[in-house]
């Protein structure tokens, strides 16, 4: 290949590149959305709010938050998918619509797997498994003995078919051997409610959402579902130490972009959300919402997503969930 030749093809592949870079350059021009596909008030939409305050103080436009929750969080994952591959509309979204949802749903009209590109790996959470102290339950194994010999299965409620609460606690019958009866809420607030008033018996729930209720002794921490002790329950064993070894369920929190989205605009929005991540009074905010920030790029996000939907997968093969 001649001197001319590869010059020519250089400053082609220079001039092909140019309006992409450009891209990512001139944005944002308008005012940025950041979806949540969860329900209002609950942990991933005070999240994204400590969000939009820290990045519209940086990016130069307002960022403004919509909560659109449903459907397994698809309604807010489809208007995303469909919304405009300018790094104008991030999703931001507990795995559960590309790892679980998929698995258990059918007509989703879009695929979260393949219509959203996640960029950022913002963190974790894990639940605990909590019981109204009127059932008389103090420990892991007493529940256990309690499900196995009373006539009726125990009842559990979850913030809905497929949400983390219904799938821990059907990994952890499965472990137990034991059998419960679901109850289905429409969100985490309405399952904890019934937690409180004794209208279930059990419930996996986030731990924000009831580290109150538990220090005020109203609800009783079992155990929690990591691989540690959590920090907000630090005297709580985990699900490990109290009998099941091995076992840990955490759920993960990412930022999304619709497919398409130029690759200089993914890494724009990567590395905004790698600096909110890394800056310490972001941490100590999402700690009041019992998330370990990971802070990983799109390609951590896709390794937790693959590993996640094929555990989820096996552990759902067969079963009928409602």
């Amino acid at each position: 290949m001649t001197f001319a030749r590869r010059t020519f093809l250089a400053l082609a592949a220079l001039a092909g590149l140019a309006p992409r870079v450009a891209q990512a350059q001139d944005i944002p021009t308008r005012p940025v959305k950041i979806v949540v596909n969860l329900a209002v008030g609950g942990p991933a939409d005070l999240m994204a709010r400590v969000f939009s305050e820290y990045l519209q103080g940086r990016i130069g436009q307002p960022v403004v938050v919509e909560a659109l929750p449903g459907a397994g969080g698809l309604i807010g994952a489809r208007a995303v998918a469909r919304a405009e591959p300018d790094g104008h509309t991030i999703l931001f979204t507990l795995e559960n619509v590309v790892t679980i949802t998929p698995l258990i749903q059918d007509n989703l009209l879009i695929d979260p797997r393949t219509d959203l590109v996640p960029f950022s790996f913002v963190g974790t959470f894990e639940q605990a498994l909590a019981v109204n102290p009127a059932k008389g339950v103090r420990t892991v194994q007493e529940l256990v003995t309690k499900a196995r010999t009373q006539p009726v299965p125990v009842s559990y409620g979850s913030a809905g078919v497929g949400s983390p609460g219904h799938l821990a606690f059907l990994a952890f019958a499965q472990r137990a051997g034991i059998s419960g009866t679901h109850i289905p809420f429409s969100g985490g607030a309405p399952a904890v409610i019934a937690l409180l008033g004794g209208h279930v018996d059990v419930g996996f729930v986030v731990i924000g959402g009831v580290r109150q209720h538990i220090d005020a002794g109203r609800l009783v921490a079992l155990a929690t579902s990591g691989k540690e002790r959590s920090p907000a329950l630090p005297r709580t064993p985990t699900l490990a130490e109290s009998g099941f070894p091995c076992f840990e369920i955490a759920y993960a929190y990412f930022g999304m972009l619709p497919k398409g989205t130029p690759q200089p605009v993914q890494a724009w929005w990567q590395e905004r959300f790698r600096e909110m991540l890394a800056d310490p009074k972001v941490v100590e905010r999402l700690k009041a919402f019992d998330t370990r920030v990971t802070n990983g790029d799109g390609a951590s996000a896709r390794a937790w997503i693959e590993q996640s939907s094929a555990r989820w997968k096996a552990a759902l093969a067969g079963q009928k969930l409602e």
